[in-house]
């Protein structure tokens, strides 16, 4: 029976050292996340401009409509040259201003509870 050769071994064993001390150097030079401050991050959610601030997210719901909402709000976002989501939100915050007595007092009884 031949003897292996195992020499080569120890070629590998280096290389794999020497590639993980690389890739330790490069995870400790990554650049750090930007952060910002609560106004900052206030001032994106109200705007709805998230996109590309890392770590800052506008609440969701997952929501199912009938045939008929759906069909309305689909129509009338184009119409407005609005998104889904922008004309939710204008019809909700009209709805919001109109009933903003009886949001008060719901807010007031939730927090006397």
């Amino acid at each position: 029976m031949a003897k292996k050769d195992f020499t080569k071994v120890g070629d590998a064993i280096a290389m794999a050292t020497a590639d993980t001390q690389e890739i330790a150097e490069m995870q400790e030079t990554r650049k750090t996340r930007k952060t910002y401050s609560p106004q900052e991050e206030q001032e994106f959610l109200q705007t709805m401009q998230t996109a590309g601030h890392k770590g800052v997210k506008l609440p969701r719901i997952n929501l199912a409509f009938a045939p008929d909402l759906y069909d309305y709000i689909k129509t009338m976002s184009k119409m407005t040259g609005q998104t889904y989501t922008e004309f939710i939100n204008k019809i909700m915050r009209e709805y919001m201003d109109a009933h903003s007595e009886q949001y008060k007092k719901a807010v007031e009884l939730r927090d006397s509870l």
